[in-house]
Formats: structure tokens, sequence, C-alpha cells
């Protein structure tokens, strides 16, 4: 390292020797750049002196590093390089051109930014964020005016369907108008764009995030001309339709589920009423939406058993089920009158207060006693054909079919309690030939008595006549006249006498009549007998009983009573009719 003697003035203007200075030895670059610039001896002395030359570069020296109130002589000092490890003193020159070309880039690109900002800010203005709908039409990047003619052109088909439960519900504009004014809608939207943080906005949209200006979601007011009253009533109807025969509590009957054969908590709800106010302001949050569909939930509708929660409906279904399990089938006479299974059983299970079932015995007697109705023929009115093409309708009477009521009512009672399965053979009092429907004939072989023409006809079981007479039936005149009815033949005799009721003023019978054929059919009172008192000629005269009728027996010839005596036999079925 070399040292350097300098004299300085201090600020009195005294000069004073200080102490050396080090100096740092040029680089091997910045030697080998001064070595360049000196002259080559070998080259013509056209170029500056060599006195010029270290002056110049005494001058640059002096300018670079060395202090400009030095009053000894330098020796020539090139530029230093880096300082060493070991000095405390660093020199740093900052990049003027740098600085510059940095600060006019990051303007420009703020420049760039704000511009497409403001664009983006008034686009924005003006259009419809991605993903914007109105009246589920999609408006996006859209003008107001543009997004207007969409929406109202696809608005002219709109329709709100309704459902909820098994409740359904359409609502047209085609038939009913437009709820909303679509102008007043697109306008609303534009204003709340918010353009300035258009930016962010997009992101969310086009992210699928946006809010209710990306997606129409505030109700809208009624459009001028929309009859509000007129939609409310036409939904009140429907409504009340909806809710005829709910009876809007949980019972045996509607938790029946038949497909399933058991209760259940959703078939249940199938008899739950809907709630009007709350349905019609759900409703009405679509309509104003536009929105294309509505889905009504619990909170539109009544609830079942009181505050009972779905467990315990659900529980009260399970132990119902416990009680069901009886299928039988009621025969009468080998054809099926009747099914007795759970859908029946359903009608007679009650719920306490508790929700817990049982079935209901009374209710079971009188279904049982309802279908002893059904069944029984017996004095009801019939339609029959007879063979010769004349169509007779009667009632009354005693032949057909009669059920023993209080044996069909106990066995019903055991089925149920035993969960029987298969046949029940319903027990009677009365049979008929043939059980056919009510009201149709249920005889198979009858003697046939037409008083309207005073003749009396026997046909087999296969329609055909087998016998046939003139008869004379009781006097209408004397208040003796023959009862009309199908009634069953009784107990027949040969050699009867007849005996008549006692006259109050003799206390003796008014006739004693002996008869070879007796045929009796209602009790022991009227029936066919001979009747040899009567003239020939009376028989071929249909007028005859006025005049000289019995007193309510079917008079026929001796002859002709012999003959149908020897076909008929007792339990047959006996009509008389006009």
């Amino acid at each position: 390292m070399h040292t350097s003697q300098y004299q300085t003035q201090d600020d009195s203007g005294q000069t004073r020797a200080t102490t050396d200075q080090p100096i740092n030895p040029p680089c091997d670059a910045q030697r080998a750049a001064a070595m360049r610039n000196l002259p080559d001896p070998a080259t013509p002395r056209s170029n500056p002196s060599h006195t010029e030359q270290v002056a110049s570069m005494e001058t640059r020296a002096m300018e670079a590093t060395g202090p400009k109130n030095v009053t000894a002589p330098q020796a020539p000092i090139a530029e230093p390089c880096e300082p060493n490890a070991g000095s405390s003193r660093q020199t740093t020159k900052p990049s003027t051109r740098s600085n510059r070309r940095a600060l006019i880039g990051a303007g420009i690109a703020v420049g760039v930014v704000a511009v497409l900002y403001l664009g983006g800010a008034l686009a924005f203005s003006n259009i419809y964020y991605p993903g914007t709908t109105i009246a589920g039409v999609d408006v996006s990047f859209m003008g107001r005016d543009a997004a207007k003619s969409r929406v109202e052109a696809s608005a002219q088909a709109y329709t709100l369907a309704v459902d909820g439960n098994d409740f359904s519900w359409t609502y047209s504009a085609k038939d009913n108008g437009l709820p909303v004014d679509v102008a007043k809608w697109a306008d609303s939207l534009i204003k709340g764009n918010e353009p300035f943080a258009w930016p962010f906005k997009l992101a969310e949209a086009l992210a699928g995030q946006g809010g209710e200006g990306a997606a129409a979601a505030s109700p809208q007011d009624p459009a001028p001309g929309f009859d509000e009253a007129a939609f409310d009533a036409s939904f009140a109807q429907a409504v009340e339709a909806y809710n005829e025969g709910r009876s809007g509590t949980f019972d045996a009957p509607s938790a029946y589920d038949e497909e399933q054969g058991i209760f259940t908590l959703e078939r249940a709800k199938t008899n739950v009423k809907l709630n009007y106010e709350p349905a019609l302001k759900h409703v009405k949050e679509a309509l104003f939406k536009l929105e294309s569909s509505v889905q009504l939930d619990a909170s539109d509708f009544a609830t079942l058993g009181g505050d009972a929660t779905d467990e315990q409906l659900e529980a009260a279904c399970k132990a119902a089920n416990e009680l069901i399990g009886t299928n039988v089938d009621i025969k009468m006479e080998g054809h099926s009158v009747a099914k007795l299974g759970g859908k029946e059983l359903a009608a007679w299970i009650v719920f306490d207060e508790n929700l817990k079932p049982s079935l209901d015995l009374e209710s079971i007697t009188a279904w049982a006693y309802e279908l002893d109705d059904d069944l029984d023929t017996a004095g009801s009115e019939r339609t029959y054909t007879r063979p010769d093409g004349k169509v007779v309708t009667v009632g009354g009477g005693n032949y057909g079919w009669i059920v023993d009521s209080a044996g069909l009512a106990k066995a019903i009672e055991q089925a149920v309690a035993n969960k029987q399965t298969g046949d029940l053979v319903v027990p009677l009092k009365s049979k008929g030939a043939v059980y056919t429907k009510p009201g149709e004939k249920d005889w198979a072989e009858y003697v046939d008595i037409d008083l309207s023409e005073q003749h009396a006809r026997y046909y087999d079981a296969n329609g055909s006549l087998q016998w046939e007479s003139g008869c004379i039936t009781g006097n209408p005149n004397l208040g003796n006249e023959t009862p009309t009815g199908i009634y069953r033949m009784n107990s027949c005799g040969t050699n009867i006498v007849l005996v008549g009721k006692k006259d109050p003023e003799t206390g003796e019978p008014e006739y004693k009549t002996p008869v070879k054929y007796w045929m009796p059919f209602v009790g022991q009172a009227i029936g066919l007998h001979d009747a040899s008192w009567q003239a020939a000629s009376n028989f071929s005269n249909p007028n005859a009983y006025k005049s000289v009728g019995s007193h309510g027996c079917i008079n026929l010839p001796p002859e002709k009573a012999a003959e149908l005596y020897g076909l008929i036999k007792e339990g047959i079925c006996v009509i008389v009719h006009w």
C-alpha cells in the first residue's frame, strides 16, 4: 500500500500537515486501460503530446477522486475499484436513466388500467352482468331495451306451476295477463349494477356467485292493469276444491295405504288441508319474480294430529298395523259378496287422545248388519220377464235370501279378533234358488198368478210352462183382495177344512170349507185350492173375481188343482202380481 503527504488549510487559512492517507491501488482493468492510453513510441507524434496526455489524465483524476482544496502536487490517481472489504467507506452512484424509464412504464400501466376500469364502469352502467336473468330469460351483456324486448316476448307465454303434496294448480299469463312490469324491472336491475364495482361483480358472475344483481331475485310490484284480486280468487277456488273431503286430521282411513296394505305416515299426510293465506304468500313471491314453478312446503299445510310430531304419528301407524291382519272373502252360496281386510278394518280403527289405536266393535257390528241388508232379497222388489214376454216387477213376500244378522256379526268379530284369512261363509235363515244381483230373479221353478188376467201358470226350473189354468182370486169389493208378493210355498196337504175368522157377533167362524188339495203360501191362511162350488164359466171370466171372488185364496177347477198338486212341492216360489 502507498501513502501520501497532504497539506490542507483549515477554516482560519493556516496550513497544516495531514496524516498519510492510504491509497488503494488501481485494479488490473484500470491499469490496463491506462497503459493502452500511453503513446506508442513507434507512432508518429501527430497525436497530442505526452504532457497534454498527462495533464488530461490528471484533470480527470482530480475530477473523479481528489479534493479541490489540496495544494500539494499529486501523482496521477486512477478511479478506484470496489473498496476493500475492510474499508468502512463505500460509494454508490444511482442510474437516473433507469429510474426514469421505470417511472414512465409505471405511468403507462396505470393509465391503461384506469382507461380499462373507466371503460368497464361505463359499459356496466348500460348492460347486464353475465348470468343475469329476468323471468328466466338470459340477458347477459344485453342493454336495457334489448333485454326488455326479449323478456316481453318470452313473458307472453309465461305460466306458473304450483305443486305441493298432491296439490297442483297452474297460472297462465296468456289468459290472465302478465303480472309484472318488465320495463321497470329491467331498469331496476341496471340501476343496481354498481358499475364502479364491476371488476368484483364480473368476477363473481363469471364464477357463478352473482348476487341479486346477477339473478333478479327480488319480487316486483304488480304491473298496471294486473287484476290481483282475480288472481287471489282463482287460487282460493283451487284451494277450496283441494280441501274438500279432507278432514285435516290424523285418522285411520286416511293413513291406510291400500297398495302396501299397511298404515303409513306418508299416506296420512294426504289428508292434510292447504292453508290459503301462507300458500298465497308463497305463490305470489314466485309470481312477482316470474318464476316458472313453486313448490309448496310443510309451512303451507295444516298439521296433522294437533301438536304431535312425525315420530309420534309414525309410532301410531305402527301400532295400528298390529290390529290388522284379517283377510277374508265373505261368500254366500259360493259367490263372493264382500271382502274383509285392512281397508275395511281401517274404517273401524280409532285413535284416542294419546294416539293409541283400537277397534270399534260397534262399527264392526253395524257393518255386518249393513251387509245383511244388501244381501237379503226376501221382501225386496224384483223384476223378471215371464217366458211369454210379459215383464213383471213385484215386491213383498217372504221368498228369497235372508241372512242370519246376529250370526254374521259374530263371525266377523271373531275373524277380526283371530286375524282370520281365507273364506267366511255367510250364515243364512232363508235361501233362494240362485244368488244374483239385488233386484233380479233369484228363484227357479215357480207358480205365476196373474191377477189382471185371472190366470195361473207353473214353470219348471228351465222356464218351460208345465201347467196353466183360469182362476178366481179374492174379492176386492169385500176387502178380500189377494196380497201381491213373492212367496215360498208352505207345507201342502189334502182333504183339509179351511176355517175362516170368527164373526164378532156370533163367535163362530165365518166359514168352514173342506177342500181336497191345499197349497198354502201366506202362512196357512192363503193358498191355491180346488173350488167345486164355483161355476165352470167363472174360471174363464177375468172379471168374475169382482163378484164371486174368494176370501183371498186362489180358487181352481178341481181337476186343475189336482194336476198342480202333483207338480209342486214345498219351498218353491209363488208369485202374485198384477
